[in-house]
């Protein structure tokens, strides 16, 4: 979906179809966990189907269970549990740019632009608490972000962020730090061509384990049903029975339920395609690096930025290996994450050590894997009931615009409440709702309407 803000993808309405069955193998699934292939006991009720496994699903679960320790849910994943985005990203948590406070200031108004970020920085301390609550060997560790730029029109623009988000919000700006000088850059493994960097509060985890482990718990706990590698073929609403129910159709049998959550992110438009005029599903590509002859240890994690909307990011994991990505150029706008993009691996595998500092110019990529995020036609999450004709069973949350670590988490909380029909605090952002009036505003913006490449 080209008209996207935040990057141009190849041109038309994709069907992001299902997972394929044959994906890339990132890092994070080198330990596989104990019920990532679970099939509960059948059932063809519930009270809850979730579509999808990952950090949006397992929030989700939580919240509901939380609330109501009695409710029936049912998971379904169409591969092995955590598969999609959230077992194939960077692993890092941070909160975009300041830069984009510019142009969320602009599209929703200072008040909710600043709930917008003040929601994403909100993720570490909900992510850490759950860790330490629940006793998670996740690896997750609180670190400080960098923002690295290699451009001064972009790094001007930044500051100058930080300085009219100092006058509207000087609690949130205090979060940022900004380093100009040569002695505070190479201090944070800079390399000399940087020209300044923004610090902000961050994190580093192992996704799949932080996900993996919750579900376990609700396994056990709560009596959660996981249905793995089951696919859902479609969701048909049967109000007009009178039972207010609707029938998840999948290849082991139907479900009947009140509530079906969309979960899937960048494939979620393939069961509601209404939404397909709006949604890219875009593949992003990430490798493990493991420098050779070096025992450089970094203390902050990365967000390299060579332009406004061009970016590469690195953690490093404990055991002194690198996770790095290629954030924008050269992704396609596809959800098959059985192949890789040539142009952003051979840039990390051969360009990112003339970048960054390794320690050594020589690494060896230990894994190198494709995983799909999903961005939006107006650049922010889909959340809540969808506001279509014979959906009204159905409710959707994903779409987070390649920042998922710092949206998906408490995205769900948020939804959670809306499907129990409970009052939404004011501190979740109502800009991320998706209702009728966005999609008309959405469709209005697209004039001409794009043509379908699948």
């Amino acid at each position: 979906m080209s008209s996207s803000p935040d990057g141009i993808y190849d041109v038309g309405i994709i069907d992001p179809g299902i997972p394929v069955e044959t994906p890339t193998q990132p890092f994070w699934l080198s330990q596989p966990a104990k019920n990532g292939k679970l099939r509960s006991p059948w059932s063809d009720t519930a009270d809850v189907v979730v579509i999808g496994s990952g950090m949006t699903a397992v929030s989700l679960c939580l919240t509901l269970l939380s609330r109501r320790p009695g409710l029936k849910i049912v998971v379904v994943e169409a591969r092995d549990l955590c598969s999609g985005a959230t077992g194939r990203n960077g692993g890092h948590c941070k909160a975009m740019s300041p830069g984009v406070w510019f142009d969320r200031k602009q599209q929703y108004g200072v008040r909710e632009a600043i709930q917008v970020m003040e929601f994403e920085h909100s993720h570490l301390d909900e992510m850490f608490d759950m860790v330490k609550r629940h006793g998670i060997d996740c690896d997750l560790r609180l670190v400080e972000g960098l923002d690295v730029y290699h451009d001064n029109v972009t790094f001007g623009r930044a500051v100058r962020a930080l300085e009219d988000m100092r006058k509207h919000a000087p609690q949130l700006a205090s979060k940022y730090t900004v380093y100009t000088s040569r002695a505070e850059l190479r201090a944070r493994n800079c390399a000399d061509h940087v020209v300044g960097a923004i610090g902000i509060p961050a994190a580093t985890v192992w996704p799949y384990k932080f996900v993996t482990a919750l579900f376990d718990k609700m396994v056990s706990e709560n009596g959660l049903a996981i249905q793995t590698n089951t696919v859902v073929t479609s969701v048909v609403d049967e109000d007009d029975d009178g039972q207010g129910c609707a029938v998840v159709k999948t290849t082991r049998g139907p479900i009947r339920t009140p509530h079906v959550v969309h979960a899937t992110n960048a494939w979620m438009s393939h069961l509601v395609p209404e939404l397909q005029p709006f949604v890219s599903p875009v593949r992003a590509n990430v490798q493990r690096q493991v420098p050779v002859s070096s025992s450089l240890r970094v203390a902050n994690s990365f967000w390299l930025r060579y332009a406004e909307k061009e970016y590469d990011y690195l953690i490093q994991r404990p055991d002194g290996a690198f996770i790095v990505g290629r954030a924008n150029t050269g992704r396609r706008a596809t959800s098959d994450d059985g192949n890789k993009d040539l142009g952003p691996h051979v840039h990390l595998r051969h360009a990112l050590p003339h970048i960054f500092n390794f320690g050594t110019d020589t690494l060896q990529a230990t894994h190198a894997w494709s995983g799909c995020v999903a961005f939006t036609q107006d650049g922010n999450p889909f959340i809540g009931r969808l506001p279509f004709a014979k959906k009204r069973r159905q409710w959707v949350c994903g779409a987070y615009q390649g920042i998922g670590m710092v949206r998906a988490f408490r995205s769900a909380q948020m939804l959670a409440l809306l499907v129990l029909g409970e009052d939404v605090p004011l501190e979740y952002p109502k800009s991320m709702l998706v209702t009728k009036d966005r999609v008309d505003s959405m469709t209005r913006s697209l004039g001409t309407p794009l043509p379908s490449r699948l």
